[in-house]
């Protein structure tokens, strides 16, 4: 699986980048049929609304599925969006299998 980090008004945090690849190697175990995962991380710079986005695209054999999630920190928010796209990814192997 090719993995793509892209941030957007920061840098990408070691932290932030080990949190990832352990994340994507969980989602690999769920399904390995992912072509590619592209994630965005989006520090929200306005001083009243400091949250942190992170955007999932994750591009499976005749499937994409995306996720968006928003937290106070990134660490919270890539969690929340990784936990949602194996969701996803769960499903989706679910569906293939019936």
């Amino acid at each position: 699986m090719d993995v793509d980090i892209q941030a957007l008004h920061s840098d990408v945090h070691p932290r932030w980048r080990g949190l990832i690849d352990r994340r994507a190697k969980k989602l690999v175990t769920i399904c390995d049929g992912i072509l590619r995962l592209h994630v965005t991380m989006v520090h929200n710079t306005h001083h009243k609304h400091g949250h942190e986005e992170v955007r999932l695209l994750a591009n499976l054999p005749d499937e994409t599925l995306r996720v968006q999630k928003t937290r106070p920190s990134m660490g919270d928010a890539i969690h929340a969006a990784f936990s949602a796209l194996e969701q996803e990814v769960r499903h989706f192997v679910a569906r293939r299998r019936a």
